[in-house]
């Protein structure tokens, strides 16, 4: 109980978990609303949210093992502002860290560090799903720096694209979906003779594949962070 009836700053991964599972349990709230629709742009703050859960988990997974195992970062204590070790051997701050792919990393380097005394004094198996790394390198490859879901524009354009509900179209293009089977809104602007000017169809497809990767990630993760407060610091 003092998980969520103590201060933030009184936790010993200062905070990361706990805000994680409410940003997680925020974006679950929101897709339990009836007026929720996963295929419309209310799916962007719910990427958000489950995205940004993720990235705090994995931080505070990084900060557990270093106090459980009194980990150094770099050349300062342990219980000192939380650092990243990279893959070049480098150290940068955690809170400038926003990449989930370094953070993953770090999270498996700390865990493989640690098998041996995980595996004979804990009850729990320290491995995550097979298709956990795929999940990461799809949110990844949309949203490395934590901003593809906030803003409506970041420095890759074509990638942008892949947010909308509706996508630019054809009659022909139209047509050849209907003939598919595929079908849906159509969204059509004529000008004063009544001559199409510009075409819009609903498609939510892009959104898809990432969506499903962020809720899986989100959820192997919260469970993660159950397994490390209570395996290894008494539930805090």
């Amino acid at each position: 109980m003092k998980y969520y009836l103590m201060p933030l700053h009184t936790h010993p991964d200062h905070g990361y978990g706990m805000m994680g599972t409410t940003y997680r349990d925020a974006a679950d709230n929101i897709t339990d609303t009836k007026q929720y629709k996963k295929d419309w742009y209310s799916a962007l703050p719910v990427c958000y949210l489950r995205r940004h859960s993720i990235e705090l988990y994995l931080k505070s997974g990084i900060i557990l093992f270093h106090k459980k195992f009194e980990i150094n970062f770099e050349n300062d204590s342990y219980d000192s502002e939380p650092k990243v070790r990279m893959s070049n051997g480098k150290w940068e701050l955690l809170r400038k860290i926003h990449n989930i792919g370094v953070l993953y990393d770090r999270v498996n380097e700390l865990i493989n560090s640690q098998m041996e005394f995980l595996t004979k004094n804990t009850k729990c198996i320290w491995k995550f799903d097979d298709n956990f790394m795929k999940w990461i390198n799809i949110v990844n490859g949309y949203d490395s720096g934590s901003d593809y879901f906030r803003y409506p524009v970041t420095r890759d354009e074509n990638r942008d694209k892949r947010k909308n509900a509706f996508k630019e179209n054809t009659i022909e293009g139209m047509q050849d979906e209907i003939a598919s089977g595929k079908g849906g809104m159509v969204f059509v602007l004529q000008n004063s003779k009544g001559e199409i000017t510009s075409l819009y169809n609903h498609d939510s497809s892009k959104i898809d594949t990432i969506y499903h990767a962020l809720e899986n990630a989100s959820n192997q993760l919260a469970g993660f962070h159950a397994m490390v407060r209570t395996e290894l610091f008494d539930g805090f």
